[in-house]
């Protein structure tokens, strides 16, 4: 059985080295025989649950990996790609092992959960494993099943999949939304540069997500699916240029970052950066879905008749590709605002799925405090456990909401209407932090003797 190994005892804070691996605190281990159960194998709530990733948008992560303890991520990517035939069509039976090994060695290198809240709703204690490491409160495992399954939502549940006829951009959304926050320490950017780690020193602007994003050089596990070349030709110009398939996953992977928001507005068109919502008559907006259908369909023609004619450069595969007037670059926008969205999808959660996702990212915020403290700095006001209140943390996301999560729903609504029903779920959890930050602040001036 694959694990974690733990290496350094006094380890308590992975610094994210270079050259790459998941840390100083423990090494992954993974068999070559290593198995990931399967749909078939499992009965009761784990086999639901798993049912329920493809089927629905409301789920509960966290029920998921109490009920699928063993390598929850990887089992959950399984199914996905063969539930929805991408791992038919991209994944020859003879490197079905290579893909388990890879999809193990990914799940391992995320830190587990300091709690699961579903245990306490069930009165059950998870044997979650993964051997030894770092727990960390939000940026786990359980988030990374999380946006996988928000991203699956998006892909098949929307209007993707008819604007998407190329399987190759579905294959690569699912893999950057499951390495997206891969060996994720629980510390911010902030963090990194401001104690000197060698992550930031090596990419000071977004040192986390430089690390998530060189997934394939942290992993060991070498998987010949990211083995597909593109050639991208520069419009009329005969002038040609080879991209490794993988080189496109790392790019959404970078665009998670929070500080890149407004060059993805940028990026679609959109002058004013600080508005989230796009004007409905812009068409570089209302067009955007119709244009990449365009692109997606040329590429999917040419994959098909290089796939006929058993075209290869060495071992690649290789696809012909042209720039098709930019549009390629309006198909990554689009896939990234569906990885954004499906980054913070727990606003559009269930409201008491949600407010556990609220409760476990204080916890991870307040334990970076501490860290902050220890090291010397100044502790940011929202890490700061000692002078936590009610009216703060409803604060905090009444302006989060409002700020970035409403107006990014709002933007993908444009492109993605059915995604509606995500969009109304997000103004139902602001309408509770606005009632709540309303009702902690009468409580809070009435303990302070105010009228």
């Amino acid at each position: 059985r694959a694990k974690r190994v733990k290496l350094d005892e006094g380890a308590k804070l992975p610094d994210l080295p270079y050259p790459f691996g998941p840390g100083p605190e423990v090494r992954v281990d993974v068999p070559e025989d290593v198995v990931i159960p399967t749909f078939l194998e499992m009965t009761g709530p784990a086999r639901e649950s798993l049912r329920q990733a493809t089927r629905a948008w409301r789920w509960d992560a966290f029920s998921y990996v109490l009920h699928v303890p063993t390598y929850p991520l990887a089992t959950l990517m399984k199914h996905m790609l063969f539930y929805s035939s991408l791992g038919d069509e991209f994944i020859p039976k003879h490197r079905e092992k290579q893909l388990d090994r890879f999809l193990v060695a990914v799940d391992l290198h995320y830190h587990r959960p300091i709690r699961n809240p579903a245990e306490d709703r069930v009165n059950i204690k998870s044997t979650a494993g993964g051997g030894e490491g770092l727990r960390v409160g939000y940026h786990n495992v359980v988030h990374a099943c999380d946006v996988l399954q928000s991203t699956y939502a998006y892909i098949h549940f929307s209007d993707l999949t008819t604007h998407q006829p190329c399987p190759r951009f579905r294959y690569e959304m699912l893999f950057a939304a499951m390495v997206h926050d891969l060996g994720h320490p629980g510390v911010d950017n902030n963090f990194l540069v401001k104690t000197k780690s060698q992550a930031a020193e090596t990419c000071p602007e977004a040192p986390l997500e430089h690390y998530h994003s060189r997934f394939g050089r942290i992993i060991d596990c070498q998987f010949d699916g990211f083995d597909f070349t593109t050639l991208i030709g520069d419009g009329a110009k005969l002038n040609h240029r080879y991209v490794k398939w993988d080189a496109l996953v790392p790019m959404m992977v970078m665009d998670t970052d929070m500080s890149r928001h407004a060059d993805i507005l940028r990026r679609a068109g959109v002058e004013d950066a600080s508005k989230w919502l796009p004007p409905r008559e812009d068409a570089q907006w209302s067009n955007l879905v119709e244009k990449a259908k365009e692109w997606s369909t040329y590429c999917e023609k040419e994959r098909i008749e290089n796939k006929k004619l058993s075209t290869f450069l060495g071992r690649f595969q290789v696809y012909r590709e042209t720039s098709h007037g930019g549009l390629l670059d309006r198909v990554r926008t689009l896939q990234t605002l569906v990885l954004k969205a499906a980054d913070l999808g727990h606003l559009a959660r269930p409201l008491r799925v949600h407010k556990e996702w609220v409760e476990v990212l204080f916890e991870e915020f307040w334990a970076l405090g501490d860290r902050e403290a220890a090291a010397g700095l100044d502790v940011n006001p929202l890490h700061d456990r000692l002078n936590a209140s009610g009216v703060k943390l409803a604060e905090s996301q009444v302006g989060f909401f409002t700020k970035v999560g409403l107006p990014l729903f709002e933007a993908l609504v444009e492109v993605l209407p059915s995604t509606r029903c995500q969009l109304d779920a997000v103004r139902t959890n602001l309408e509770y932090w606005e009632t709540r930050l309303a009702e902690e602040t009468v409580k809070e001036a009435k303990a302070g003797g105010g009228c």
